[in-house]
Protein backbone atom coordinates (compact mmCIF):
# COMPACT_ATOMS: atom_id res chain seq x y z
CA UNK A 1 0.00 0.00 0.00
CA UNK A 2 1.42 3.23 -0.74
CA UNK A 3 2.74 5.30 1.82
CA UNK A 4 2.35 8.81 -0.46
CA UNK A 5 -0.26 10.76 1.57
CA UNK A 6 -2.94 11.45 -1.46
CA UNK A 7 -4.35 15.10 -2.31
CA UNK A 8 -7.80 13.91 -1.20
CA UNK A 9 -9.93 10.88 -0.41
CA UNK A 10 -11.83 8.93 -2.96
CA UNK A 11 -14.72 8.96 -1.74
CA UNK A 12 -16.92 11.43 0.10
CA UNK A 13 -17.54 15.37 0.12
CA UNK A 14 -15.66 15.78 3.08
CA UNK A 15 -11.79 17.34 1.68
CA UNK A 16 -8.78 16.49 3.48
CA UNK A 17 -6.13 18.69 4.06
CA UNK A 18 -3.68 19.01 1.08
CA UNK A 19 -0.50 16.77 1.88
CA UNK A 20 3.09 19.22 2.41
CA UNK A 21 5.88 18.38 0.53
CA UNK A 22 7.33 16.86 4.22
CA UNK A 23 4.99 14.26 4.41
CA UNK A 24 5.39 13.11 0.26
CA UNK A 25 9.19 13.27 0.62
CA UNK A 26 8.60 11.34 4.14
CA UNK A 27 6.17 8.52 2.27
CA UNK A 28 8.49 8.34 -0.99
CA UNK A 29 11.63 7.90 1.47
CA UNK A 30 9.89 5.00 3.48
CA UNK A 31 8.26 3.21 0.21
CA UNK A 32 11.97 3.57 -1.24
CA UNK A 33 13.70 2.01 1.37
CA UNK A 34 11.02 -0.75 1.78
CA UNK A 35 11.49 -1.45 -1.71
CA UNK A 36 15.29 -2.04 -1.74
CA UNK A 37 16.47 0.96 -3.26
CA UNK A 38 20.06 2.47 -1.99
CA UNK A 39 19.78 5.57 -0.89
CA UNK A 40 16.67 5.54 -0.65
CA UNK A 41 16.10 9.50 1.26
CA UNK A 42 18.11 10.93 -0.93
CA UNK A 43 16.48 9.68 -4.21
CA UNK A 44 13.05 11.05 -2.88
CA UNK A 45 14.56 14.29 -2.63
CA UNK A 46 15.38 14.08 -6.03
CA UNK A 47 12.51 12.62 -7.76
CA UNK A 48 10.46 15.08 -5.57
CA UNK A 49 12.62 17.91 -6.60
CA UNK A 50 12.20 16.80 -10.50
CA UNK A 51 8.83 16.21 -10.18
CA UNK A 52 7.87 19.38 -8.18
CA UNK A 53 10.46 21.47 -10.52
CA UNK A 54 12.25 23.09 -7.82
CA UNK A 55 16.11 22.64 -6.24
CA UNK A 56 16.81 20.18 -3.52
CA UNK A 57 17.31 23.13 -1.54
CA UNK A 58 13.84 25.02 -2.36
CA UNK A 59 12.37 21.46 -1.79
CA UNK A 60 13.75 21.63 2.11
CA UNK A 61 13.30 25.34 3.17
CA UNK A 62 9.65 24.86 2.23
CA UNK A 63 8.66 21.71 3.66
CA UNK A 64 5.12 23.06 4.49
CA UNK A 65 4.09 24.40 1.38
CA UNK A 66 0.74 22.52 0.31
CA UNK A 67 1.11 19.73 -3.13
CA UNK A 68 -1.59 20.00 -5.38
CA UNK A 69 -3.52 16.75 -6.58
CA UNK A 70 -2.16 17.01 -9.86
CA UNK A 71 1.75 16.82 -8.40
CA UNK A 72 0.39 14.14 -6.08
CA UNK A 73 -0.80 12.63 -8.89
CA UNK A 74 2.52 12.96 -11.24
CA UNK A 75 4.92 12.22 -7.67
CA UNK A 76 2.65 9.02 -7.29
CA UNK A 77 3.10 7.47 -11.44
CA UNK A 78 6.73 8.69 -10.83
CA UNK A 79 7.76 6.75 -7.96
CA UNK A 80 5.57 3.25 -9.21
CA UNK A 81 8.05 3.50 -11.86
CA UNK A 82 11.44 3.88 -9.53
CA UNK A 83 9.84 1.20 -7.64
CA UNK A 84 9.24 -1.56 -11.08
CA UNK A 85 13.27 -0.86 -11.57
CA UNK A 86 13.42 2.31 -13.84
CA UNK A 87 16.81 3.96 -13.14
CA UNK A 88 16.17 7.63 -11.30
CA UNK A 89 18.52 9.36 -14.30
CA UNK A 90 15.82 7.93 -16.65
CA UNK A 91 12.83 9.58 -14.89
CA UNK A 92 14.91 13.13 -14.09
CA UNK A 93 16.21 12.76 -17.81
CA UNK A 94 19.33 13.79 -16.99
CA UNK A 95 22.69 12.40 -15.41
CA UNK A 96 25.46 14.52 -14.12
CA UNK A 97 29.01 12.93 -15.06
CA UNK A 98 32.18 15.28 -13.87
CA UNK A 99 31.25 18.81 -14.32
CA UNK A 100 28.82 17.78 -17.42
CA UNK A 101 24.89 17.16 -16.82
CA UNK A 102 23.78 15.05 -19.92
CA UNK A 103 20.50 13.72 -21.59
CA UNK A 104 20.18 10.13 -20.17
CA UNK A 105 17.77 7.58 -21.53
CA UNK A 106 17.09 4.05 -22.56
CA UNK A 107 19.89 4.10 -25.79
CA UNK A 108 22.98 4.38 -23.82
CA UNK A 109 24.59 3.06 -20.65
CA UNK A 110 24.08 5.43 -17.66
CA UNK A 111 27.30 6.17 -16.58
CA UNK A 112 29.21 5.39 -13.64
CA UNK A 113 31.06 6.44 -11.55
CA UNK A 114 33.70 4.28 -12.48
CA UNK A 115 33.90 5.88 -15.87
CA UNK A 116 34.21 9.34 -14.36
CA UNK A 117 37.74 8.02 -12.73
CA UNK A 118 38.85 6.19 -16.19
CA UNK A 119 38.53 10.09 -18.01
CA UNK A 120 40.47 11.47 -14.54
CA UNK A 121 43.47 8.75 -15.30
CA UNK A 122 43.33 10.10 -18.96
CA UNK A 123 43.39 13.85 -17.64
CA UNK A 124 46.19 12.60 -15.47
CA UNK A 125 48.07 11.26 -17.62
CA UNK A 126 47.94 14.07 -20.65
CA UNK A 127 48.75 16.51 -18.33
CA UNK A 128 51.52 14.34 -17.14
CA UNK A 129 52.66 14.35 -20.91
CA UNK A 130 52.26 17.84 -21.44
CA UNK A 131 55.10 18.48 -18.23
CA UNK A 132 57.55 16.52 -19.96
CA UNK A 133 57.44 18.02 -23.41
CA UNK A 134 54.93 16.07 -25.71
CA UNK A 135 54.13 17.79 -28.53
CA UNK A 136 51.38 20.67 -28.42
CA UNK A 137 48.13 20.51 -30.86
CA UNK A 138 47.69 23.47 -32.83
CA UNK A 139 45.57 26.19 -31.27
CA UNK A 140 42.07 27.30 -32.76
CA UNK A 141 41.44 30.60 -32.24
CA UNK A 142 39.83 31.61 -29.12
CA UNK A 143 40.10 28.40 -27.69
CA UNK A 144 42.74 26.73 -25.24
CA UNK A 145 45.53 24.95 -26.03
CA UNK A 146 44.55 21.22 -25.34
CA UNK A 147 46.72 18.51 -24.04
CA UNK A 148 46.35 16.77 -26.97
CA UNK A 149 45.38 16.81 -30.45
CA UNK A 150 42.92 14.05 -31.02
CA UNK A 151 41.39 10.74 -29.04
CA UNK A 152 39.37 8.14 -29.99
CA UNK A 153 36.72 6.30 -28.10
CA UNK A 154 35.46 3.36 -28.40
CA UNK A 155 31.69 2.51 -27.17
CA UNK A 156 30.94 6.25 -26.63
CA UNK A 157 27.21 5.30 -25.78
CA UNK A 158 25.71 8.88 -25.08
CA UNK A 159 29.91 10.71 -24.98
CA UNK A 160 30.18 11.29 -21.32
CA UNK A 161 33.92 9.89 -22.03
CA UNK A 162 34.61 12.23 -25.37
CA UNK A 163 32.22 15.00 -24.13
CA UNK A 164 34.34 15.43 -20.77
CA UNK A 165 37.59 15.25 -22.81
CA UNK A 166 36.70 18.34 -25.02
CA UNK A 167 35.08 20.14 -22.55
CA UNK A 168 38.25 19.79 -19.93
CA UNK A 169 40.72 21.04 -22.81
CA UNK A 170 41.96 17.36 -22.70
CA UNK A 171 41.79 16.61 -26.28
CA UNK A 172 41.28 19.28 -29.55
CA UNK A 173 39.27 16.51 -31.43
CA UNK A 174 37.76 13.14 -30.74
CA UNK A 175 36.20 10.26 -32.97
CA UNK A 176 33.71 8.70 -31.33
CA UNK A 177 32.40 5.36 -32.58
CA UNK A 178 29.60 2.93 -31.40
CA UNK A 179 27.78 0.04 -32.80
CA UNK A 180 24.32 0.85 -31.77
CA UNK A 181 22.72 4.21 -33.56
CA UNK A 182 20.65 5.15 -30.92
CA UNK A 183 23.68 5.49 -28.96
CA UNK A 184 25.12 7.99 -31.57
CA UNK A 185 21.93 9.97 -31.50
CA UNK A 186 21.97 10.53 -28.25
CA UNK A 187 25.43 11.70 -28.26
CA UNK A 188 25.32 13.92 -30.83
CA UNK A 189 22.00 15.24 -28.63
CA UNK A 190 24.62 15.62 -25.55
CA UNK A 191 27.50 17.60 -28.29
CA UNK A 192 25.05 19.87 -29.05
CA UNK A 193 24.21 20.66 -25.33
CA UNK A 194 28.23 20.77 -24.79
CA UNK A 195 28.62 23.03 -27.24
CA UNK A 196 31.41 20.43 -28.48
CA UNK A 197 29.70 19.44 -31.57
CA UNK A 198 32.24 21.06 -34.24
CA UNK A 199 34.72 18.76 -32.76
CA UNK A 200 33.33 15.63 -32.74
CA UNK A 201 32.96 13.23 -35.17
CA UNK A 202 30.56 10.51 -34.44
CA UNK A 203 31.09 7.01 -36.60
CA UNK A 204 28.92 3.94 -36.72
CA UNK A 205 30.57 0.58 -36.17
CA UNK A 206 29.83 -2.12 -38.33
CA UNK A 207 30.82 -5.42 -35.94
CA UNK A 208 34.67 -4.73 -35.07
CA UNK A 209 35.23 -1.38 -33.30
CA UNK A 210 38.43 -0.73 -35.81
CA UNK A 211 35.44 -0.86 -39.03
CA UNK A 212 34.88 2.71 -38.66
CA UNK A 213 38.54 3.58 -38.38
CA UNK A 214 40.41 4.95 -41.79
CA UNK A 215 43.35 2.90 -42.83
CA UNK A 216 46.49 4.97 -41.35
CA UNK A 217 44.62 7.53 -39.10
CA UNK A 218 46.21 7.56 -35.56
CA UNK A 219 45.16 8.87 -32.21
CA UNK A 220 47.12 10.26 -29.24
CA UNK A 221 45.08 8.77 -26.99
CA UNK A 222 42.59 5.60 -27.15
CA UNK A 223 39.86 5.45 -24.23
CA UNK A 224 37.26 2.71 -24.22
CA UNK A 225 34.40 1.89 -21.34
CA UNK A 226 33.85 -1.62 -23.44
CA UNK A 227 31.18 -4.16 -22.68
CA UNK A 228 32.82 -6.26 -20.24
CA UNK A 229 29.99 -8.34 -18.48
CA UNK A 230 30.23 -12.02 -18.92
CA UNK A 231 27.36 -13.21 -20.99
CA UNK A 232 25.67 -15.39 -17.92
CA UNK A 233 26.30 -12.80 -15.66
CA UNK A 234 24.05 -10.14 -17.34
CA UNK A 235 20.98 -11.70 -15.29
CA UNK A 236 22.42 -10.89 -11.84
CA UNK A 237 22.64 -7.28 -12.59
CA UNK A 238 20.92 -4.92 -10.45
CA UNK A 239 17.18 -4.72 -12.23
CA UNK A 240 18.25 -0.81 -12.99
CA UNK A 241 21.11 -2.12 -15.51
CA UNK A 242 19.52 -5.95 -16.83
CA UNK A 243 16.60 -4.24 -17.31
CA UNK A 244 17.26 -0.80 -18.20
CA UNK A 245 20.73 -0.35 -20.30
CA UNK A 246 20.98 -1.56 -23.49
CA UNK A 247 22.33 -5.35 -23.51
CA UNK A 248 24.69 -4.85 -26.28
CA UNK A 249 26.62 -2.06 -24.30
CA UNK A 250 26.84 -4.99 -21.36
CA UNK A 251 27.69 -8.10 -22.73
CA UNK A 252 31.25 -9.00 -23.35
CA UNK A 253 31.04 -12.46 -24.71
CA UNK A 254 31.27 -15.63 -22.16
CA UNK A 255 34.39 -14.42 -20.57
CA UNK A 256 33.43 -10.48 -21.00
CA UNK A 257 36.40 -9.71 -22.74
CA UNK A 258 35.46 -10.20 -26.66
CA UNK A 259 35.57 -6.58 -27.50
CA UNK A 260 38.69 -6.15 -25.25
CA UNK A 261 40.52 -8.53 -27.10
CA UNK A 262 39.35 -6.30 -30.86
CA UNK A 263 40.74 -3.85 -29.29
CA UNK A 264 43.77 -4.92 -27.94
CA UNK A 265 44.60 -6.68 -31.28
CA UNK A 266 43.88 -3.23 -33.01
CA UNK A 267 45.38 -0.44 -30.67
CA UNK A 268 48.94 -0.46 -30.97
CA UNK A 269 49.03 0.44 -34.93
CA UNK A 270 46.40 3.41 -34.21
CA UNK A 271 48.18 4.87 -31.78
CA UNK A 272 50.59 7.86 -32.36
CA UNK A 273 53.97 7.59 -31.30
CA UNK A 274 54.03 8.03 -27.25
CA UNK A 275 50.07 7.39 -27.25
CA UNK A 276 48.60 5.37 -24.43
CA UNK A 277 45.35 3.02 -24.33
CA UNK A 278 42.89 3.09 -21.29
CA UNK A 279 40.34 0.60 -20.92
CA UNK A 280 37.74 0.39 -18.50
CA UNK A 281 37.75 -3.51 -17.05
CA UNK A 282 35.49 -5.61 -14.37
CA UNK A 283 36.32 -6.82 -11.22
CA UNK A 284 38.86 -9.37 -11.51
CA UNK A 285 39.50 -8.59 -15.28
CA UNK A 286 42.33 -6.73 -14.73
CA UNK A 287 45.19 -9.29 -14.61
CA UNK A 288 44.01 -11.24 -17.71
CA UNK A 289 44.22 -8.09 -19.51
CA UNK A 290 47.13 -7.01 -19.01
CA UNK A 291 48.40 -10.64 -19.70
CA UNK A 292 46.49 -9.43 -23.79
CA UNK A 293 48.67 -6.54 -23.80
CA UNK A 294 52.05 -8.34 -22.30
CA UNK A 295 51.65 -11.15 -24.96
CA UNK A 296 51.01 -8.63 -28.14
CA UNK A 297 54.35 -7.40 -27.29
CA UNK A 298 53.69 -3.68 -28.32
CA UNK A 299 53.53 -1.73 -25.12
CA UNK A 300 56.29 0.34 -23.03
CA UNK A 301 54.60 -0.11 -20.18
CA UNK A 302 51.00 -1.83 -18.29
CA UNK A 303 49.65 -0.63 -15.13
CA UNK A 304 46.27 -1.47 -13.69
CA UNK A 305 44.54 1.14 -11.42
CA UNK A 306 42.12 0.93 -8.43
CA UNK A 307 38.89 2.53 -8.14
CA UNK A 308 37.78 4.22 -4.88
CA UNK A 309 36.37 0.97 -3.65
CA UNK A 310 40.33 -0.78 -4.21
CA UNK A 311 39.03 -2.61 -6.99
CA UNK A 312 41.17 -2.87 -9.90
CA UNK A 313 39.00 -0.85 -13.00
CA UNK A 314 41.49 0.91 -15.35
CA UNK A 315 44.07 -0.69 -17.66
CA UNK A 316 46.06 1.99 -18.82
CA UNK A 317 48.47 0.61 -21.96
CA UNK A 318 51.77 3.06 -23.14
CA UNK A 319 52.68 2.73 -26.32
Amino acid sequence: MSRIPEAEPASGSRRLPAPTRRQVLEGLATEFEAGGIPGGRQEAERLLSHVLGLSRTELLLHPYDAITPEDAGLVAAASRRRLSGVPLQHLEGTVAFRDLVLVCDGRALVPRPETEELVQRVVDWASARRSKGGVRPVRRPGEPTPLLATALDIGTGGGCIALSLLHEGVVGRVVAVDISEDALELAAQNAERVGVGDRIELRATTGSPWSAVQPGETFDVIVSNPPYVPDAEIENLAREVRDHDPFEALAGGVDGLVVVREIVAGAPSRLSRGGALFLEVGVGQGREVSRLLSESGSWADIQVTRDLAGRERVVIARA
